[in-house]
Protein backbone atom coordinates (compact mmCIF):
# COMPACT_ATOMS: atom_id res chain seq x y z
CA UNK A 1 0.00 0.00 0.00
CA UNK A 2 1.17 3.50 -0.78
CA UNK A 3 -0.27 6.95 -0.21
CA UNK A 4 0.99 9.89 -2.23
CA UNK A 5 0.21 13.42 -1.13
CA UNK A 6 0.41 16.65 -3.06
CA UNK A 7 3.67 18.33 -4.05
CA UNK A 8 4.68 21.22 -1.80
CA UNK A 9 6.99 24.20 -2.10
CA UNK A 10 9.78 24.59 0.44
CA UNK A 11 10.85 22.83 3.60
CA UNK A 12 8.28 24.62 5.73
CA UNK A 13 5.52 22.61 4.05
CA UNK A 14 7.15 19.18 4.40
CA UNK A 15 5.20 18.41 7.58
CA UNK A 16 1.93 19.19 5.82
CA UNK A 17 2.98 17.03 2.88
CA UNK A 18 3.68 14.14 5.25
CA UNK A 19 0.24 14.48 6.88
CA UNK A 20 -1.41 14.53 3.46
CA UNK A 21 0.53 11.43 2.37
CA UNK A 22 -0.56 9.69 5.59
CA UNK A 23 -4.16 10.63 4.81
CA UNK A 24 -3.78 9.19 1.31
CA UNK A 25 -2.41 5.98 2.84
CA UNK A 26 -5.46 5.71 5.14
CA UNK A 27 -7.65 6.09 2.03
CA UNK A 28 -5.92 3.10 0.43
CA UNK A 29 -8.04 -0.08 0.37
CA UNK A 30 -6.98 -2.84 2.74
CA UNK A 31 -6.17 -5.15 -0.18
CA UNK A 32 -3.44 -2.77 -1.31
CA UNK A 33 -2.74 -0.38 -4.12
CA UNK A 34 -1.58 3.18 -4.47
CA UNK A 35 -3.70 6.22 -3.70
CA UNK A 36 -2.88 9.64 -5.12
CA UNK A 37 -4.51 12.08 -2.72
CA UNK A 38 -5.56 14.50 -5.45
CA UNK A 39 -7.54 11.72 -7.15
CA UNK A 40 -9.26 10.48 -3.97
CA UNK A 41 -10.26 13.60 -2.07
CA UNK A 42 -13.73 12.35 -1.00
CA UNK A 43 -12.16 9.23 0.51
CA UNK A 44 -9.53 11.42 2.17
CA UNK A 45 -12.29 13.51 3.75
CA UNK A 46 -13.87 10.37 5.19
CA UNK A 47 -10.67 8.96 6.69
CA UNK A 48 -9.59 12.39 7.99
CA UNK A 49 -12.47 12.29 10.44
CA UNK A 50 -13.26 8.65 11.18
CA UNK A 51 -15.88 9.47 13.81
CA UNK A 52 -17.81 11.67 11.38
CA UNK A 53 -17.41 9.13 8.58
CA UNK A 54 -18.74 6.34 10.80
CA UNK A 55 -21.64 8.53 11.95
CA UNK A 56 -22.53 9.33 8.34
CA UNK A 57 -22.37 5.65 7.36
CA UNK A 58 -24.59 4.68 10.29
CA UNK A 59 -27.12 7.40 9.55
CA UNK A 60 -27.30 6.79 5.80
CA UNK A 61 -26.80 3.02 5.60
CA UNK A 62 -28.10 2.06 9.04
CA UNK A 63 -31.55 1.03 7.77
CA UNK A 64 -29.86 -1.65 5.65
CA UNK A 65 -28.43 -3.24 8.79
CA UNK A 66 -31.95 -4.44 9.66
CA UNK A 67 -31.92 -6.66 6.56
CA UNK A 68 -30.36 -10.09 6.52
CA UNK A 69 -26.72 -10.00 5.49
CA UNK A 70 -27.30 -11.36 1.97
CA UNK A 71 -29.95 -8.73 1.13
CA UNK A 72 -27.85 -5.93 2.62
CA UNK A 73 -24.77 -7.03 0.69
CA UNK A 74 -26.70 -7.13 -2.61
CA UNK A 75 -27.94 -3.57 -2.10
CA UNK A 76 -24.47 -2.31 -1.10
CA UNK A 77 -22.88 -4.07 -4.08
CA UNK A 78 -25.52 -2.60 -6.41
CA UNK A 79 -25.08 0.92 -5.06
CA UNK A 80 -21.31 0.64 -5.38
CA UNK A 81 -21.55 -0.62 -8.96
CA UNK A 82 -24.04 2.14 -9.84
CA UNK A 83 -21.76 4.87 -8.47
CA UNK A 84 -18.73 3.26 -10.16
CA UNK A 85 -20.72 3.33 -13.42
CA UNK A 86 -21.43 7.06 -12.98
CA UNK A 87 -25.11 6.43 -12.32
CA UNK A 88 -25.67 4.23 -15.36
CA UNK A 89 -28.01 1.32 -14.62
CA UNK A 90 -27.08 -0.56 -17.83
CA UNK A 91 -23.34 -0.33 -17.06
CA UNK A 92 -23.91 -1.27 -13.41
CA UNK A 93 -25.98 -4.24 -14.59
CA UNK A 94 -23.17 -5.36 -16.87
CA UNK A 95 -20.74 -5.24 -13.94
CA UNK A 96 -23.17 -7.21 -11.78
CA UNK A 97 -24.26 -9.62 -14.54
CA UNK A 98 -27.90 -8.60 -14.22
CA UNK A 99 -30.45 -6.62 -16.21
CA UNK A 100 -30.64 -2.83 -15.86
CA UNK A 101 -34.19 -3.19 -14.49
CA UNK A 102 -32.83 -5.36 -11.68
CA UNK A 103 -30.39 -2.57 -10.83
CA UNK A 104 -33.18 0.02 -10.92
CA UNK A 105 -35.40 -2.14 -8.69
CA UNK A 106 -32.60 -2.54 -6.15
CA UNK A 107 -31.90 1.20 -6.17
CA UNK A 108 -35.60 1.90 -5.67
CA UNK A 109 -35.64 -0.54 -2.75
CA UNK A 110 -32.67 1.26 -1.21
CA UNK A 111 -34.51 4.57 -1.56
CA UNK A 112 -37.62 3.13 0.08
CA UNK A 113 -35.64 1.68 3.00
CA UNK A 114 -33.57 4.80 3.65
CA UNK A 115 -35.76 7.67 2.52
CA UNK A 116 -32.91 8.85 0.27
CA UNK A 117 -33.39 9.91 -3.33
CA UNK A 118 -30.41 9.02 -5.50
CA UNK A 119 -31.35 11.64 -8.10
CA UNK A 120 -31.05 14.38 -5.46
CA UNK A 121 -27.38 15.49 -5.52
CA UNK A 122 -27.10 16.00 -1.75
CA UNK A 123 -28.50 12.53 -1.04
CA UNK A 124 -26.28 10.91 -3.68
CA UNK A 125 -23.23 12.65 -2.17
CA UNK A 126 -24.07 11.41 1.32
CA UNK A 127 -24.68 7.86 0.07
CA UNK A 128 -21.40 7.84 -1.84
CA UNK A 129 -19.45 9.10 1.19
CA UNK A 130 -21.24 6.61 3.46
CA UNK A 131 -20.29 3.73 1.16
CA UNK A 132 -16.69 4.97 1.21
CA UNK A 133 -16.75 5.10 5.00
CA UNK A 134 -18.10 1.55 5.25
CA UNK A 135 -15.38 0.36 2.88
CA UNK A 136 -12.40 2.16 4.44
CA UNK A 137 -13.11 2.58 8.15
CA UNK A 138 -12.68 -0.25 10.64
CA UNK A 139 -15.86 -1.67 12.15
Amino acid sequence: RAGIGSAVDGLAAVGDARRLADTALRACPADGGTVLLDEHLPAALVVSSPALGAALADRVLGPLDRLDAADRDVLIETLTAWFDADGSAPRAGARLYCHRNTVLNRLRRFEQLTGRCLTRPSDATEVSLALTARRLLPD
